[in-house]
Parts: C-alpha cells; sequence; structure tokens
C-alpha cells in the first residue's frame, strides 16, 4: 500500500476505502433503526393493525441499543484479540439474519426479539469505530474521520424516514433493510484490509486486558458523556415525527405529518454537516473538551428557544438549526477513547466496547424506563424538558474529561514513503 507521512504517522491512501466501508455500515443499520420512527403513523394509530403504546414504540426505536449494552464490550475485546475484520463481518452477518428474520415475524414481540438480533451488527461497529479510526488516521484528523463516519449515521436516518413513512404497512421496509443488509456484509468481508503496520492483537490474558480498561476514570466519564448524548438523541429522533404533527393538547406542533418526517429528514442532514465542519474547526484548536461544553450549553438554550417559545413552522426551523450544532457534539463523543491520555492503542477495541457498552445502555434504558413512563405522550416533556436535562447531563460529564490527546501515538515511524 502506498502511505505518506503526517505528523509523525504512516497514513495510507486505503484509508478512504476503510472509512467508506465504515461509512456504507453506518449508514444502514443506523438507517434500519430508525425505520419505525417514519412508520409512527402506523404504529401509534389507536384505530390500526398495531396500536402501539408509548413504551412500546419507545423500545421499538431504540431495541438495537440493547444488543451494544449485551454485546459491545464482547465485540470490541474479540476484535482486540481475533482481528477487526473477522469481528466485524461476523457482526454484520448477524445483523442480517435479523433483518430477514424480521420480515416474516410480525407484532410487537417479533419485531422486538428480531430488532435486537439486528442490532448485533450495530454493536460490532459502534465498539471499534474508534479503534479502527485511530488505525487509520493521523491524531489530529480522528475527530474528522469520526464526523465523516458519524454523518453517514444521521444521512442513514435522513433516508430511513421519509422512506418509512411512505409505506402503508412495516414488510416491503423491512425486506429492504434485509437486501441492504446482505450487500453490506459483502462488500466488507471482500474489501475490509488488516492495517499494514499498527493492527496488534492482545495476547495478554481476558481478564487482565479488560482491567487495565476498566480502571481508567477517564474511561468512564468518557462513557457517561457518550450515554447522555445518545439517551438524548434516542429521546429527540424517536418523537420528533410524532411531536412535530401531535396534537397541541399534549404539546404537540399541529404540523402536516409529511412535512413532520421531511423536517425530520432534513434535521440529519443538518446534523451531518454539523458533524463535519465542527470537527475540521476543533482539529486546529487542540481545546475539543472546551467546544464540547460549549456546543451542549447552545444546545440546551436552542431546544428552550425552540420549542417552548415558537410554533409551527418556525419550531422546525429552529429544531434544524440546533441539529447543526449536535452534529458537533457527536464525533466529539464518540472520537472520546482514542484520545484519552491513559489508553493506549492496543486496548482501544475493549476502551470502545466499553464505551459503546454505556453508550448503548443508556440510549435503551434512559428514553424506554424513565424518560418514556414518566412523560407519556406530553411532547413538551419529550422533545423539550427531557431533552434538554439529558443534553445538560452531557455538559456536566464533560466538565470531568482531562486534557485531550491529539498528537500521534505511534512508537516507531519510518521517515520515508513508498
Amino acid at each position: 500500500m502506498n502511505y505518506k507521512i503526517i505528523d509523525g504517522e504512516k497514513v495510507y491512501g486505503y484509508r478512504w476505502i476503510i472509512l467508506a466501508l465504515m461509512g456504507l455500515a453506518c449508514i444502514v443499520v443506523n438507517g434500519s433503526t430508525l425505520v419505525f420512527a417514519g412508520m409512527a403513523g402506523i404504529l401509534l394509530n389507536p384505530m390500526g393493525q398495531w396500536a402501539f403504546d408509548a413504551q412500546q414504540f419507545m423500545m421499538l426505536t431504540s431495541c438495537s441499543y440493547l444488543t451494544g449494552f449485551l454485546f459491545c464490550m464482547v465485540t470490541g475485546t474479540m476484535a482486540d484479540r481475533m482481528g477487526i475484520k473477522k469481528v466485524l463481518v461476523i457482526g454484520l452477518a448477524i445483523s442480517a439474519i435479523g433483518a430477514i428474520l424480521r420480515i416474516f415475524w410480525g407484532g410487537f414481540a417479533g419485531m422486538f426479539v428480531t430488532s435486537v438480533i439486528f442490532g448485533f451488527g450495530l454493536a460490532a461497529l459502534n465498539a471499534n469505530s474508534a479503534k479502527i479510526i485511530s488505525l487509520w488516521f493521523p491524531g489530529k484528523m480522528i475527530s474528522v474521520a469520526m464526523g465523516i463516519y458519524l454523518c453517514c449515521a444521521t444521512v442513514g436516518c435522513a433516508l430511513a424516514v421519509p422512506l418509512a413513512g411512505m409505506a402503508t404497512e412495516p414488510t416491503p421496509v423491512f425486506v429492504a433493510v434485509a437486501v441492504l443488509s446482505v450487500i453490506v456484509v459483502v462488500l466488507w468481508a471482500v474489501l475490509y484490509k488488516k492495517h499494514p503496520d499498527n493492527e496488534q492483537r492482545i495476547v495478554e490474558p481476558v481478564m487482565k486486558h479488560l482491567g487495565v480498561v476498566v480502571k481508567s476514570k477517564n474511561l468512564w466519564v468518557a462513557c457517561l458523556v457518550i450515554g447522555f448524548v445518545m439517551a438524548a438523541g434516542a429521546v429527540n429522533n424517536g418523537y420528533l415525527v410524532a411531536a412535530l404533527s401531535g396534537d397541541p393538547a399534549v404539546g404537540g406542533k399541529a404540523l402536516d405529518y409529511t412535512f413532520a418526517t421531511l423536517t425530520s429528514s432534513i434535521c440529519n442532514i443538518t446534523c451531518s454537516v454539523g458533524g463535519i465542519m465542527f470537527p475540521l474547526i476543533f482539529s486546529k484548536t487542540h481545546n475539543e473538551k472546551w467546544w464540547l461544553v460549549g456546543l451542549c450549553a447552545a444546545v440546551i438554550v436552542g431546544i428552550g428557544i425552540y420549542w417552548f417559545m415558537l410554533d409551527g413552522i418556525a419550531t422546525a426551523v429552529g429544531v434544524m438549526i440546533v441539529s447543526v450544532l449536535v452534529g458537533g457534539v457527536l464525533p466529539l463523543s464518540k472520537a472520546l477513547p482514542a484520545q484519552l491520555p491513559d489508553i493506549s492503542r492496543e486496548h482501544m477495541g475493549a476502551a470502545g466496547g466499553l464505551h459503546s457498552t454505556i453508550q448503548n445502555a443508556f440510549a435503551f434504558l434512559i428514553p424506554s424506563y424513565v424518560v418514556a413512563p414518566i412523560c407519556g405522550l406530553n411532547y413538551d416533556l419529550l422533545n423539550g424538558a427531557a431533552y434538554a436535562i439529558l443534553t445538560a447531563l452531557v455538559l456536566i460529564s464533560a466538565l470531568f474529561l482531562p486534557k485531550l490527546v491529539t498528537g500521534n501515538r505511534s512508537s516507531e515511524v519510518e521517515e520515508s514513503g513508498k
């Protein structure tokens, strides 16, 4: 492979193929978890075939995170020991099996169980995203690459919500997800290559390996940051369409349903813009912790303005603007394991696994078992108060982060390229 030296590290051109593979998988697995939000008009219709209640609906929109909670630590540690490609291909294959089973198993129980199975690919990808990016990209570009990767998640969501919203029943949506999932598995199996220099497999005992990671106080702080970020995102994304089109008597904005799905889609696009733009700025400042704190503060103020002080289309515009700021929060939070001073590259899979475990635990448990039972279908509480409070918890957690590493982690670097 051809390479050049950037910031004292060998950087290979093939990194863009790797990032493209990650992006495609991210589009499919993240978009597919949000198809339920696009079908809110079908699934929450009290006179329809499904008539799910608020908690069942929230569980469906976030159940793939349950898989991450159960298996991210496993898939991250396995990647440290077995190699990234093997773990990712197996995880994405299991995800495809879940997608195929979901076509034939209807009802809440069937949708829930098969979606949990589908989440295995998301668990493997999330646990190892920081590890893969830190292998292939130089230190100063980690948050930028992570921003591009997470941009693909929002692109997937932007496509999934309006397309799923066009369906009159779930089966065609589930068939499309299954086909895309199989394509992703094949491409990963064919195109992913092991990094020529830095992908070293750990041979130390599993408990010793995990012990190094679990003892890191900085990593636990990073886990709280990403956990509250994902819980806030799950609440907002899961209920945004329903809230914008809902009855004003329960805090809804009474917008046209099609316009509400379009707004959700545009928000994911504007979030993508922020996810690329802000990391490019951050990479030049060496002060990413305080950017994260500042962005969270701006998001909280924005939520208060667009949800409680505006109505109608003005609210939709406000949501779109704030989503740009949220786009900056996401890559910073997700890239943290690769930037903590006490986490080595060799332990990045396990660190990313723990990080993603907490991320998925919070994303599933807080919306389903804290927010939904307390807020019900009161959209002022769901898309206003709960979203703002969870973002405030991100801000508070971020204050305890150490100074982040943005430079070279490699111990040996060749001074010339092929």
